[in-house]
């Protein structure tokens, strides 16, 4: 009969841990401008006003006033530069998927049929904030096959507003803002390789007059103001794959030499850390058998051996 000989061993699957750092730049741009005049008069028990306030509670910048007149004037610029740092790491077997996210949930109102035509009102759960995913696949001679997915997501300050049959209410539901890529990348252990480009823009212009006066060139000016507000950011993944190894079960912590103290040693001496005993000198013990072992075989970088 033929003999087969299997030449192929198959090692444990190898773990690949990926180090991740997220940079996002903001830029911030708000410029405001606006005044307001007012009138005060009092005749017996009645009070009347013009323009009263016409900006805000508290303006700053320029202001005078009397008991009956006021004046004021609102200029302010504001120019921020934010970065926020994060530095996830991740650990997957080859081949399978790993998550990381750092943000929230919200839960969103679904309507849905079952069977019998009845609708019902369910909650759908919805995640936001910083994630990635990645699927590492680790080839012959270290090399890593990374397929990487990250994604940034936030609510939107504009809802989405619906209404319902019989009520007179409208109902506002979150919109999200996300910035989404996706792609796959070949490298060797140890390397970085970066994902940029997401970028975010927002303007926003208002502007608060009196009908009619704030409408009059030049001097329409004192009678409305203006908010004019820029934001950008851009978002920068930074990305390490490394291949990593378990720890043996009796590997040596830091904190295993640690010996508390006792009450004499801290306040009497002033120690951190309390003495550890005298130990006495081990008997050598004599030198057992070892009965012969197998060679063993050393895994490929892949996972795979040819013997």
């Amino acid at each position: 009969m033929p003999r087969v000989i299997n030449l192929l061993a198959i090692a444990a699957p190898q773990q690949v841990m990926l180090e991740v750092k997220v940079a996002e730049v903001s830029k911030v741009l708000v410029d405001q401008l606006g005044a307001s005049v007012g009138i005060n008069r009092t005749m017996g028990s009645w009070t009347y006003s013009l323009l009263s306030n016409l900006l805000s509670n508290n303006p700053s910048g320029l202001s005078g006033s009397n008991s009956n007149n006021f004046f004021n004037l609102d200029a302010q610029k504001r120019d921020g530069l934010i970065k926020v740092l994060a530095e996830p790491n991740i650990m997957a077997i080859s081949g399978q998927e790993a998550s990381f996210l750092a943000g929230g949930k919200i839960f969103i109102p679904v309507n849905q049929t079952n069977t019998g035509g009845v609708s019902t009102i369910t909650l759908e759960e919805k995640e936001y904030g910083v994630a990635v995913k990645f699927t590492p696949t680790v080839l012959e001679g270290g090399r890593i096959n990374l397929k990487v997915a990250p994604e940034v997501s936030d609510l939107n300050k504009d809802g989405i507003g619906i209404t319902a049959t019989g009520i007179s209410a409208t109902a506002v539901l979150p919109s999200f803002t996300t910035r989404r890529a996706t792609t796959t990348v070949q490298l060797f252990d140890g390397q970085s390789f970066a994902i940029g480009g997401l970028i975010k823009n927002n303007v926003t212009s208002n502007i608060k007059a009196l009908p009619g006066l704030g409408e009059v060139p030049v001097l329409g000016a004192l009678f409305r103001s203006t908010d004019f507000q820029t934001d950008r950011s851009e978002l920068v993944f930074i990305i390490t794959p490394h291949l990593v190894k378990p720890l043996p079960p009796d590997y040596k912590l830091p904190t295993d030499g640690y010996i508390q103290p006792t009450r004499g040693d801290m306040f009497m001496q002033g120690k951190m850390e309390g003495t550890a005993p005298a130990q006495q000198p081990a008997t050598p013990a004599a030198p057992a058998s070892v009965p012969p072992q197998a060679a063993t075989v050393q895994p490929a970088a892949g996972g795979f051996d040819l013997k």
